[in-house]
């Protein structure tokens, strides 16, 4: 019987090598809103707030070099909050 290499491939060598293999995210990892987002025109305060939200949880889980940024938008969303609230009221 000739001495050759075995088909059968043991666990510890299955499965992608390079990378090149499907991206996982986490179940609850959604994914992040752009910051594209044009304060002024969002008008409702029920949006404002959903929008106000979302944005203080990516502060809160924003890399260093995206927390200038996003605080920014936070900033802008509370000030059309405070105006919109002052306008309704």
């Amino acid at each position: 019987m000739a001495a050759g290499r075995s088909k059968v491939r043991s666990k510890a060598n299955r499965g992608a090598h390079t990378g090149q293999g499907a991206s996982v995210q986490r179940e609850d990892a959604a994914p992040l809103p752009s910051l594209g987002v044009y304060v002024p025109a969002i008008e409702s305060l029920e949006e404002i707030s959903g929008w106000l939200g979302t944005f203080r949880e990516r502060l809160r889980v924003a890399r260093t070099e995206d927390q200038t940024q996003v605080a920014q938008v936070v900033k802008q969303l509370e000030a059309r909050y405070q105006m919109r609230r002052a306008e309704l009221s």
